[in-house]
This record gives structure tokens, C-alpha cells and sequence, in this order.
């Protein structure tokens, strides 16, 4: 459970992260904070169910960059419903 905890943290940290970088397609300090916050949880979940295991360090960078990921790609999905309305 501990390394749950450590994957969507560092999830959500990635989430805020790339908001950093890609500052026009920000979703939101809210937005950003909940698919860091999900690309976290679903990486934990592929890492457990893939390596049969966890490890701090998967957890950590497995985390931030799931994190990363998803909230990419909710702002190219929600900038391409934008711009085709």
C-alpha cells in the first residue's frame, strides 16, 4: 500500500510538472492534480501486475511518469474537442 501511495504522489507531482512545460494546454491546477494523479495509480497498477512486484524506485519513477503521460494526453484530447467545435 506504501508504494501506492508513493506511485500516485509522484503522479500527481508529474501532473504539476508537465504543467510547467506545456503551459497553454494547462488543464487547470485541478485538472492537472487529477490525471497526474490517475497516469500515477494506473502505472502502480501495470508495474504490480507486470513485475510482479513493487520497488521504490518503480514506484517513484513509474509514478512521475505515468503522471506525465496522462495528463498529455487529456490536454491533446481536450485541446482537439476545442478546436474542432
Amino acid at each position: 500500500m506504501l508504494f501506492f501511495f508513493i506511485s500516485a504522489i509522484c503522479g500527481i507531482g508529474g501532473g504539476i510538472f508537465s504543467s510547467q512545460i506545456f503551459k497553454e494546454y494547462s488543464l487547470g491546477t485541478l485538472g492537472n492534480v487529477v490525471t497526474g494523479f490517475l497516469g500515477g495509480v494506473v502505472t502502480h497498477t501495470i508495474i504490480v501486475l507486470v513485475m510482479g512486484g513493487t520497488a521504490f524506485s518503480l514506484a517513484i519513477v513509474g509514478g512521475f511518469i505515468g503522471g506525465v503521460i496522462v495528463r498529455v494526453a487529456f490536454s491533446i484530447i481536450r485541446q482537439r474537442m476545442t478546436t474542432d467545435s
